[in-house]
């Protein structure tokens, strides 16, 4: 049997591989998320050919996503706000029957449903946020575009860890402040606890994930604070 092929020597280049036409593009592995890693990946370098810094062009695509997500967001804002107001009205139901666990429960959900307000609102925009995350992981960390390309001060490699974890710690505070505009919806204590205690666990797992990626996710929270505090105001 006689089998023709070549071999190819190269940077895993997404662009020049599928420039074969041969599914070598395959090579790159994107994940389960490709379908939006790609066109991630297609945006950071279009708007690299404009203003010639990638951190920079991860922050206005972060712009972007936020922007086109921001009406699926609205919605769960709104609730976290409603349930800010009927915070007196549960701190009263705790009171009333601290003994009686199964019947403050099922007089809170009257009061949620009365209200209009949906306790599990606040995870929408989380969930939102995690297949974009993860697209955002494989595009930085699968693409040659990255690899070396700085962004400013300390940061020379947005494909590599932040030296100095700077960004991480940075990450933190958002995910922190975020979480403390996010009204309380159980009344255990240790519960409240572990949500306060994960803004530290996502500080741990990004430290040594790329620069790029956590830069995103940094300006991500810094949006998400200013679009639910304004989404507050106009509520009020």
């Amino acid at each position: 049997n006689t089998y023709e092929g070549y071999f190819l020597y190269s940077l895993k280049s997404y662009d020049y591989l599928v420039s074969f036409q041969d599914q070598l593009d395959q090579a790159v592995n994107f994940g389960l998320f490709s379908i939006l890693a790609v066109p991630i990946l297609k945006g950071l370098q279009f708007i690299y050919s404009y203003v010639g810094n990638y951190g920079i062009a991860i922050i206005i695509l972060t712009f972007l996503i936020r922007f086109l997500t921001f009406p699926l967001q609205f919605k769960s804002f709104k609730s976290m706000k409603k349930m800010q107001t009927v915070q007196p009205e549960i701190a009263k139901l705790k009171e009333r029957y601290k003994d009686d666990p199964a019947r403050m429960q099922k007089e809170t959900m009257e009061l949620f449903k009365r209200a209009g307000a949906n306790p599990l609102g606040g995870c929408l925009p989380m969930i939102l946020q995690i297949p974009i995350f993860i697209a955002f992981y494989q595009a930085i960390n699968n693409s040659v575009d990255l690899v070396g390309a700085p962004f400013y001060g300390w940061i020379f490699d947005l494909s590599h860890k932040d030296p100095y974890y700077i960004l991480p710690v940075l990450m933190g505070v958002t995910m922190l402040l975020q979480t403390k505009l996010n009204p309380s919806t159980t009344a255990d204590p240790n519960q409240q606890k572990i949500m306060y205690i994960m803004p530290l666990v996502f500080c741990f797992i990004m430290k040594d994930l790329p620069a790029g990626l956590n830069l995103y996710f940094t300006i991500s929270n810094l949006l998400g604070i200013g679009q639910q505090l304004l989404v507050y105001k106009v509520i009020d």
